[in-house]
Formats: structure tokens, C-alpha cells, sequence
């Protein structure tokens, strides 16, 4: 089947039709009828690393645009599952067929041309990925209601600015919650998305558990088990909570209720990563963005799993400094605790040591290089 102004491209083990002009950074630009962004073939790439660890019977790609994802799942997992590829636009499902018949997954992938929301009233998966052009917020009632018991959802936001705090009013309206900004802004902003979702759950009952969930480009992604009864849904909602971040002292407090107007949250407090799914999880050379898989999942494997990290010229200005080297800080500061670079950010770390402490560590190190020490 050829469309006009289109062009086959591989990604992964994957022959993909795809508009002869598309985006390739960036939260993208809408072009044409029919968007694809080759960027997010890392994002996509991660999908196929977590189901096929994963494996699931039923897998919806509710947004599904030309079709890549569900079609890459379809080529690439295998194990008898049956993907549906939805999208409400005429010119998307034409691509979604063309994909499939390319790949000859006609057995196990269906292209479906349907409104999202009653797609979700009509039928149940194991597996909703939902990856929207900005928020997933009006989706997510529906999904939270069409999502299997212990089924998971994959969920995309674009929307960082108002989650990271640059329009607080904006997150306020659409995820009911107080984005502020701070050093680890991004890793904030995933924290109000993955809260957002733990409410919505809790209306249905349900609790839930992260299984990954980062921030690369442009975008937060976060994938979620459900957890079923009511107190599975307690005990998620009872890993909100909320961080304040004071600009001259450089000092971040987690607690459970705000402090003052200036408190981010609520937001999740819980783990963002499961290490058994990361164990499982397999970066092999087949995938489209391989050698960034490998590292993202070398990160997320040493990541010290607590909230909120630091940002090393951040305390270096604090303390009027120049910043030490990362792994002469890492060394120091995993002699006294436990310490790991983050995926959010390449000049960050996290660690379990109090803020003091960490300010010594600082200290020290400035002392050694003037030769004071």
C-alpha cells in the first residue's frame, strides 16, 4: 500500500512507512495530519524492553499516529499477544494499515479508528500506552477504568513546563497540584504526573506500584502497575507528599503535608523504579537507540531510588566554589553514604546523606584544592 508523501524507514527490527516530512527533536511541531517524531524511537525502544520482560496477552497503543509503536510491538515481542493501534484521525489509520500489512502482522495487530475514550468504555487491556500530544490528564479516567486487574499503564506527558514549575497555575488547573521551580524540576514534575495517577487510581480502588519511570528530551514517561482493592489505593496515596526548596540555603524538605505557599505536591514519595523489572530488562543491539538503552539502564539500575537529587554547580555556587569533578564527589560522598549519579540530570547526584553532611563533603573537597586542608 503506498501513501503519497511518504517515505519506509527502519526502526529496530522495524519497516515503518512514515510522512516524507516529520519531526525529529523536540516536543515536535505538529506537521501534517499524521505526526511522527523518530526521536521518541528511544522512548518507543523502552516499551519493547519492558513488555519483553514483561509479556503481556493485550496491548492498546491508544494514540497510535502512523502505527510505530503498536507495530514494533507486534515485530518485535512476539509471544502471542494481540496489539490494537487506535487513532481517531482517517489518515493515521490509513498508516496504522499500511504498517501492519508491511510487517505482515495482520494475526496478531488490529488498526482501530475510534474515539479514545469510548474505545476505553467498550474494551479492557493488560497493557494501555498512552504517549499524547501534551497532557494524558483527560485520558486517564478512562484508562484507570479499562486497564486489566493488575494490568499496567504507560503513560507520556509533554506537558514539562507546568509540571516543573514554570506555569504553576497551569499544573494546578490540570494535575491539581503546586509545581515550583527548583534545581531538580524535572524530576518534581514527574513526581506531580506519577501523584496525579495514583489519585485518579485511588477513585477506582486501585493502588499502584512505579515500574520505571524517568525523564529524557522532552518528555516524562511513566509506566505503572495497578494494585487492586482499597487498601492497595491507602497505601499508594500514602506516599504523597510534599517538597519545599529554599533558594539561599540550597536545603530541601520532604514532608507529608505543605510547609508553606512555596511547597511542591503533592507528589509522589514512593520508588520510581522496581529492580527487579530493570534486571529484566535487556538493551540488545536490535533495538533503534541501543547504545542510549544500555546507559539509560545502567543508570537506572545504580540510581540511589529516593526523591530529589542535587545538582553539583548548584552547591558549588552556594558555598562560592568552583565544582569539584563527579567522580572525586561520588568517591566522597559514597565513603560516608550511599551515592549514584541520576538519569535526570549528567552534572547530579542523589544520595541518602543529610544536607549538612553533603555541605562538608563540599567543604572539604575546597579545602584539599586551595591547599588550606
Amino acid at each position: 500500500m503506498s501513501i503519497p508523501d511518504s517515505v519506509e524507514i527502519n526502526e529496530g527490527e522495524t519497516s515503518l512507512i512514515v510522512p516524507a516530512v516529520h519531526s525529529s527533536g523536540g516536543p515536535g511541531k505538529r506537521i501534517g495530519k499524521v505526526f511522527f517524531n523518530s526521536q521518541m524511537a528511544f522512548n518507543r525502544d523502552v516499551s519493547v524492553m519492558l513488555l519483553r520482560a514483561r509479556p503481556v496477552q493485550s496491548a492498546l497503543d491508544a494514540m497510535s499516529g502512523t502505527g510505530a509503536r503498536a507495530v514494533r510491538w507486534g515485530r518485535e515481542i512476539g509471544g502471542g499477544m494481540k496489539v490494537t493501534a487506535n487513532d481517531r484521525t482517517p489518515e493515521a489509520v490509513e498508516y496504522i494499515s499500511a504498517n501492519i500489512a508491511l510487517n505482515r502482522l495482520e494475526e496478531s495487530c488490529q488498526a482501530s479508528h475510534d474515539d479514545l475514550r469510548s474505545l476505553l468504555a467498550r474494551r479492557a487491556y493488560d497493557y494501555i500506552d498512552i504517549d499524547p500530544f501534551g497532557s494524558p490528564v483527560p485520558f486517564i479516567p478512562a484508562a484507570m477504568q479499562a486497564v486489566k486487574r493488575h494490568g499496567v499503564l504507560g503513560i507520556t506527558a509533554t506537558d514539562t513546563a507546568p509540571l516543573a514549575g514554570a506555569h504553576p497555575r497551569k499544573c494546578l488547573r490540570r494535575y491539581d497540584a503546586m509545581s515550583v521551580r527548583s534545581p531538580f524540576g524535572h524530576e518534581t514534575g514527574l513526581r506531580i504526573l506519577i501523584g496525579h495517577l495514583i489519585k485518579e487510581a485511588a477513585k477506582e480502588d486501585r493502588g499502584a506500584r512505579c515500574l520505571l519511570s524517568f525523564y529524557a528530551d522532552h518528555y516524562f514517561r511513566t509506566y505503572l502497575q495497578m494494585e487492586e482493592g482499597g487498601a492497595a489505593a491507602d497505601a499508594a496515596l500514602g506516599k504523597l507528599g510534599y517538597i519545599e526548596y529554599d533558594k539561599t540555603t540550597g536545603k530541601t524538605t520532604v514532608s507529608m503535608e505543605p510547609i508553606s505557599h512555596r511547597s511542591a505536591g503533592p507528589l509522589w514519595l514512593g520508588p520510581l523504579h522496581d529492580s527487579e523489572i530493570l534486571k529484566d530488562m535487556n538493551a540488545d543491539e536490535t533495538l533503534a537507540a541501543a547504545a542510549r538503552c544500555k546507559k539509560y539502564l545502567k543508570l537506572w539500575r545504580e540510581e540511589v531510588d529516593i526523591p530529589f537529587f542535587y545538582e553539583n554547580d548548584e552547591l558549588s555556587s552556594l558555598l562560592h566554589m568552583s565544582p569539584p569533578r563527579m567522580d572525586r564527589l561520588l568517591e566522597q560522598i559514597g565513603a560516608s553514604g550511599k551515592v549514584s549519579r541520576t538519569h535526570f540530570s549528567p552534572t547530579a547526584f542523589k544520595t541518602d546523606l543529610e544536607f549538612n553532611d553533603v555541605l562538608a563533603i563540599y567543604r572539604d573537597i575546597a579545602g584539599e584544592v586551595s591547599g588550606h586542608h
